[in-house]
């Protein structure tokens, strides 16, 4: 039976594989992304649209399903954590109940993920959609004679209206028009609407006390930036100094633990402990929560909510066109942005995003989502690249997030609303200053002064009237006046980053040979391989000396080990006996702690060692190895040829880096290989591109790469450098180590204790785990990194987030 569902599912591939082949011509663009030309007509889109099953499943395979659909679960259950007070702020900051936002990122999220382009895209909540929804809210809710049920009734009208037109500007292959949007207003559009928010989000932070009242008067962030403003400073003597520390100490906790570590529910902890300390140790102290304002959470979520229509005049009529351009400009700009980002962190191989499908998906997410009791979603960045680093490969991924979202939702439904009102202003705050990225305003103020009173007009616009007349009457500006003022303008490259590399520094401080080798031997058939690989190494000059020892196990016997353990290494080493230093079996209830122990009494500068992979990768002695000994680990793979070809450096400019690739420069001469690769991956954070902005950043990257080169003697050796863009480093690794043909890899580890790497990650420690060559981990710092050093270590604030959203 599985074997035909295997069958069909390889037919139906094979189907839409060659559908496509015949209706769009494939090219690569400058960046390496694979692009379509789409020439189907309406009936063969709506076909693919509806296909169910296709190539965003490509990676779900038989041989890995299980390991993949692990991956996808603990990426849902991470996005899920994340999601919940994310959504809960943002449905607040809309004028609508908490649990709303659960609902919509829940159902977003599957709907999204079944219809929609992109394999990897995360759906829910996003900030651009607060002044838009929170607009309507309030000019059809409470605060001017209507009700919140109403308001939402009307907000599905729009809502589904704008998700009918996406579903179509999808299927007549639309989807190429939304990139016309220049980058300068998408900045100032995302700077203006972060200004909203953090100033709409104030008067939670600050906990004035008579909230509630202040909640009627409260001017919506549609042309109410300046009244908003008056409020609070009107208010300020209400300001509740707890509350403001609570706010200030979720916006803290979250911003430094997500530096730490994607795999960390920032927003949930911090929230989490700002409602433990609300609840005992602030409870006298008039600190307003969640419940205090909207009552219980109920946890029966799904309520079928039907669109509705109030009385028919030519404000209406207006107020209709502008929700749904609205909603269809946020949807359309955003979903693009997060599924290009989605595919180049996701280091996306196969099947890229279809921006035509994409708008499909949007459109019934748009339609479906409002109908029961949510509201507009699009694809949200922050939480696709978190989904993406935590290991998301299908669309599962977003199944699980809905799942689990909702699972845990209503599990913990009676202590969401004990949730202090300011922790969800902390929140929306951090969201806030993670929308304002530098490094795009910089690009922008250096492309010319056209692009740049673009972006700051934008900007002001935005906060100080309303979101679509801010943004409209720049795409007038822009194309209106675009002829006459964007004259192009190349960032100039400073003059060191202009310097080729100097040949002439001083020699390498490493001379790439080893003095003492510690070979563990299991006493089995491979053992001859690792030997000979040693000899080897002894051949070229490599390593000086070696120790050969086996660990025995519990009621074997030692002379019988020894003298097998004996016989094998001096069948390999009989014209080299001198360099061996003594060959022994030891017993050890640990064998790991025992080989530790060993290299420091040996003073050991190196381990070499063998790996069965059908022993579990993820357990190999020498992944362990690298973590906590003081020497550098040289691991043989089963079936590796005593013989050293090509390697590959991987490099991130670091000294430790630099000290590797010297290691490795010198075992490439020693062993007379074809050549040396230095591999720098590196990922561009900025969501937003251009042609202009990959050839600067290439630029960039290949200035640095010849400065950090001036310091180390090549020695004749022929350097071929590797530029790769991506996200997963290790994985990036071990694809170009099999492209150029290197059968060693050497890079650098400083080590890490198993919490440190469970947390943080080890991108060495993947290697070894992973590698079907050869691979030198150079140990240069000690032994290993606690997880507390390997926090303070990473630069908490060098990286900028996504944009939270």
């Amino acid at each position: 039976m599985s074997s035909l569902v295997e069958n069909l599912r390889r037919e139906l591939m094979g189907a839409i594989s060659e559908k496509l082949s015949d209706n769009s011509d494939r090219a690569i663009n400058q960046s390496g992304v694979v692009q379509v030309s789409d020439t189907q007509t309406v009936w063969q889109r709506l076909i693919e649209f509806n296909t169910l099953w296709d190539s965003r499943f490509e990676d779900l395979r038989r041989s890995t399903w299980i390991q993949t659909t692990y991956r996808d679960f603990s990426a849902g259950l991470i996005v899920a954590l994340t999601a919940i007070p994310m959504a809960m702020g943002f449905s607040m900051a809309m004028g609508l109940r908490p649990e709303q936002g659960i609902i919509a990122g829940s159902l977003a999220c599957v709907v999204g993920r079944t219809f929609g382009g992109s394999k990897y895209q995360v759906y829910g909540p996003t900030a651009a959609f607060i002044p838009v929804i929170a607009g309507l809210v309030a000019k059809y809710g409470e605060a001017n004679g209507g009700t919140t049920h109403a308001a939402h009734g009307f907000l599905v009208l729009a809502s589904v209206i704008a998700g009918i037109i996406l579903m179509g500007m999808g299927a007549f292959g639309l989807g190429k028009y939304a990139k016309l949007v220049p980058n300068s207003i998408v900045v100032g559009f995302t700077a203006g609407i972060a200004v909203a928010i953090a100033a709409s989000n104030l008067e939670s932070v600050l906990g004035i006390s008579d909230f509630s009242e202040l909640l009627d008067e409260d001017a919506e962030l549609q042309g109410g930036f300046e009244a908003t403003l008056v409020s609070i400073f009107h208010n300020l003597n209400k300001v509740n100094l707890w509350a403001v520390s609570l706010g200030l100490l979720t916006f803290g906790l979250t911003k430094i633990l997500l530096r730490v570590s994607i795999f960390i529910p920032a927003p949930a902890l911090a929230i989490g402990l700002c409602t433990w300390l609300t609840s005992t140790v602030l409870s006298d102290r008039g600190i307003i929560v969640v419940r205090d304002i909207y009552g219980s959470i109920p946890s029966n979520f799904f309520v079928f909510t039907p669109p509705t229509l109030p009385p028919i005049s030519g404000e209406l009529l207006f107020d209709i066109f502008y929700y749904v351009l609205a909603i269809v400009f946020v949807s359309s700009v955003e979903s693009l942005l997060c599924s290009s980002m989605a595919d180049r962190l996701a280091n996306n191989r196969g099947t890229p995003f279809n921006a035509n499908k994409e708008f499909w998906g949007q459109g019934l997410v748009q339609v479906i989502t409002p109908l029961f009791n949510g509201f507009p979603c699009t694809g949200a960045l922050a939480r696709t690249a978190t989904s993406i680093k935590a290991g998301a490969v299908t669309p599962l991924a977003g199944y699980f997030k809905a799942f689990l979202k909702l699972t845990l939702a209503y599990f913990i439904a009676d202590y969401l609303e004990m949730v202090p009102m300011a922790c969800i202003g902390g929140i929306l705050l951090w969201v806030a200053s993670n929308m304002i990225n530098i490094s795009e305003i910089k690009e922008v103020l250096n492309h010319n002064r056209f692009h740049t009173l673009l972006m700051v007009y934008t900007a002001i616009m935005v906060p100080a009237t309303d979101f679509l007349t801010g943004v409209l009457t720049a795409l007038v500006l822009y194309f209106g006046t675009r002829a006459f003022f964007d004259k192009q303008v190349t960032a100039a490259v400073p003059a060191h980053q202009a310097k080729v590399a100097s040949r002439t520094a001083v020699e390498a401080s490493i001379d790439g040979k080893f003095e003492n080798a510690l070979v563990p031997l299991a006493l089995m058939q491979e053992d001859e391989e690792v030997v000979r690989y040693a000899k080897y190494l002894a051949d070229i000059g490599v390593c000086q000396s070696f120790s050969f020892v086996h660990v025995a196990s519990p009621g074997e016997s030692i002379g019988l080990g020894s003298d097998r353990l004996e016989a094998t290494v001096r069948s390999v080493f009989r014209d080299a006996l001198s360099r061996i230093r003594n060959c022994e079996v030891l017993k050890g209830e640990s064998r790991l702690d025992t080989l530790v122990e060993l290299s420091r009494r040996q003073n050991n500068d190196l381990i070499l060692l063998g790996h069965r992979s059908e022993t579990g990768a993820r357990r190999s002695l020498s992944r362990r190895l690298a973590m906590i000994t003081h020497a550098s680990v040289w691991m043989v793979p089963a079936g590796s040829r005593a013989s050293i070809n090509r390697l590959l450096a991987p490099i991130d400019f670091s000294t430790a880096s630099a000290d590797s690739l010297r290691q490795a420069l010198s075992i490439t001469k020693a062993s007379g290989a074809d050549g040396i690769s230095p591999l720098h991956v590196f990922f561009d954070p900025a969501v937003l591109r251009s042609d202009e902005h990959d050839a600067l950043i290439h630029r960039k990257e290949q200035a640095v790469y010849d400065k950090f080169m001036e310091d180390i003697y090549p020695s004749g050796v022929r350097i071929a450098p590797i530029f790769r863009q991506g996200s997963d480093v290790a994985d990036m690794i071990l694809r170009e180590a099999e492209a150029t043909g290197s059968n060693l890899i050497v890079m650098s580890t400083r080590g890490r204790t198993v919490a440190a790497t469970l947390l943080l990650g080890s991108v060495t420690s993947e290697v070894l785990a992973r590698a079907g060559v050869p691979v030198l981990a150079v140990k240069h710092f000690g032994d290993s990194m606690t997880l507390s050093q390997a926090a303070i270590s990473a630069d908490l604030w060098s990286n900028h987030d996504a944009h939270a959203n």
